[in-house]
């Protein structure tokens, strides 16, 4: 489903921008507005409307359509490597042999836990990646031992400490 707003002649000639990946989903002006959310989640409609060309009503309307579609949601989400704490990414492999509902329950664990930012299935070595944090690499290690205490599922894991992050999502937090 493309986006009616855009002809061939509007869409962004380099395939590997945000804007052409997002272009089936978001117009020129929902774009705009993305970024300018994303730069700053409490700008005001007001402001908004200025930065992209439009009424305020109109940005309004757009945000509102986005957020009510899941599209676009608003987060605050804090830079771990400024608070000075740990993060990793851990990837696990699962036993083959347990069923769907083990696997289910596992997953839904993960996404209750209030240290895991991130949980995603994935091809190839490992079943599952997740993201987790903690106060320093030593607690984190112990929280996803306890995080795996009994459990069956998981046949292997890795735990990949984080150093240095340098661009989260949309937003630069640092150069090299």
């Amino acid at each position: 489903m493309g986006n009616p707003d855009l002809t061939s002649a509007d869409a962004p000639s380099d395939p590997n921008t945000p804007e052409a990946v997002l272009e089936n989903y978001l117009d020129e002006h929902d774009y705009e507005i993305f970024r300018a959310l994303n730069a700053n989640g409490r700008i005001s409609d007001t402001e908004l409307a200025e930065r992209v060309g439009l009424s305020r009503t109109a940005v309004r309307r757009r945000r509102e359509k986005l957020q009510e579609s899941d599209v676009l949601e608003i987060l605050a989400v804090i830079v771990l490597q400024e608070a000075d704490l740990a993060d990793a990414q851990v990837l696990v492999s699962f036993d083959q042999h347990v069923s769907s509902e083990v696997r289910t329950e596992f997953i839904t664990m993960l996404i209750d836990e209030g240290l895991v930012y991130n949980t995603s299935s994935c091809l190839g070595e490992y079943d599952l990646v997740f993201s987790a944090w903690h106060t320093d690499l030593n607690a984190l290690k112990e929280y996803v031992w306890d995080l795996f205490d009994g459990k069956e599922i998981v046949d292997d894991y890795t735990i990949i400490p984080l150093l240095k992050t340098w661009k989260a999502w949309d937003k630069e937090l640092d150069r090299p």
